[in-house]
């Protein structure tokens, strides 16, 4: 069910799972238009603070900046050293611009949070990623196949993982693998590349020749290391694509349960049994991915606009952010609920009645039930004993890489 609301169309990021209190960064969505047609821009933090009532999240800072933002992005780069205690935020912007600030100082509204900022992309810079393991690595993504690989510590000139990759294209996605350090992935519209930089070459394409699918997002498995999942925002192949790179001839598995392209996923480091999606069907879906062929185990309720950005809460996996197209950021929670979708009506506030309806769209505000068919991984209990009959004890743990299951 939503816990909370914001009236943004933004790009969104959460504040690094070591950071208390949870904060959420907004950088206003370039592209787009609210309903006032207003041309600022901005880049603010939110508090969330599940025991207050209602939906309304306090704007704790907002600082006007130049440029709208195409990717946002929260690293707990310096947060260990003392330096940035907050961490650092990244927004991608347009004609290739990357602009970092202080976390900490962005929340006490001091003026010099702005601590890099530098255009040398080509085009709009769409691909971020902080690596989980160096918080001090962030890759990064732009037109022309640009890849780049920058060191917030001694931000001069960032290196590249390798040649371009051709034919050149426009960098949709980046993603760290999740248990190797050193390898990315990053998405094209046609491909999907995997990068070693211990050898600065990319050591594997992934693609699928037999349909027309078109990469949006890549996301890595978060236990097994060589599995990754590829969506396709391709109206025609509206699917999401397990591939495991020992196996890379075709996917292991397809998620099909999206009728128009996917934009978004997110697979849940807390849980590799929960994956989230978003689609141009206004459907938030939650998916077990390594069970059979891939079953839908929760609906998130929607709006009648797309969402295009979906992510999980570092500090709190039960918490789930969506941004949507209607201008509306939105926090669910995973933890049951029903709850009417209400759709949003500024625009047609702007524009004055007999506005009418969108042909094409369905009318009726569905009534959804967001509830796990099973518990999820961080409520189960790692490790117990009982007394048996005999004098027996029986003790059970949770054994690191055999999926969370007892033993």
């Amino acid at each position: 069910m939503k816990v909370k609301e914001v009236d943004r169309t933004a790009n969104i990021a959460w504040s690094p799972q070591s950071q208390v209190p949870i904060y959420l960064a907004a950088g206003t969505a370039a592209q787009q238009l609210d309903a006032s047609f207003s041309t600022n821009s901005n880049l603010e933090i939110y508090g969330l603070n599940l025991s207050e009532s209602g939906h309304d999240m306090p704007c704790l800072a907002s600082l006007p900046v130049d440029q709208r933002f195409h990717k946002v992005v929260w690293g707990a780069s310096g947060m260990a050293e003392g330096t940035t205690p907050a961490g650092l935020i990244v927004g991608g912007a347009d004609r290739g611009m990357i602009s970092m600030y202080d976390a900490n100082k962005l929340i006490k509204g001091e003026e010099d949070a702005l601590v890099f900022s530098k255009d040398k992309h080509t085009g709009p810079v769409s691909a971020l990623d902080f690596n989980p393991f160096q918080s001090n690595l962030l890759a990064s993504g732009g037109s022309e196949s640009e890849l780049y690989i920058w060191d917030v510590n001694k931000l001069g000139t960032p290196m590249t993982p390798g040649a371009k990759s051709q034919p050149l294209d426009d960098v949709r996605c980046v993603a760290w693998n999740r248990q190797v350090q050193h390898i990315l992935a990053s998405t094209f519209s046609s491909r999907c590349v995997v990068w070693d930089l211990r050898k600065n070459d990319p050591i594997i394409k992934v693609s699928d020749s037999t349909s027309r699918m078109r990469c949006k997002v890549v996301a890595w498995h978060p236990d097994v290391a060589t599995q990754l999942c590829i969506a396709s925002e391709d109206d025609h192949t509206p699917v999401i694509q397990i591939w495991d790179l020992r196996l890379a001839s075709s996917p292991l598995k397809t998620l099909e349960g999206h009728t128009k392209g996917v934009l978004s996923v997110a697979w849940c480091q807390a849980d590799s049994d929960l994956l989230l999606s978003c689609g141009k069907d206004n459907r938030i879906l939650v998916w077990n991915p390594n069970s059979g062929p891939g079953e839908i185990v929760a609906e998130l309720p929607t709006s009648n606009q797309w969402s295009f950005d979906v992510s999980w809460c570092p500090r709190n996996p039960a918490i789930i952010s969506s941004a949507s197209f209607d201008g509306r950021v939105s926090l669910y929670s995973l933890m049951g609920g029903q709850q009417q979708v209400q759709p949003s009506n500024s625009v047609s506030d702007s524009f004055g009645p007999g506005l009418g309806e969108v042909a094409g769209q369905p009318q009726h505000t569905p009534q959804v039930t967001c509830q796990l068919k099973s518990p999820p991984k961080w409520l189960r209990r790692p490790c117990g004993a009982t007394f048996g009959f005999g004098g027996q004890l029986v003790s059970f743990e949770t054994v690191a890489g055999v999926g969370g299951a007892p033993s």
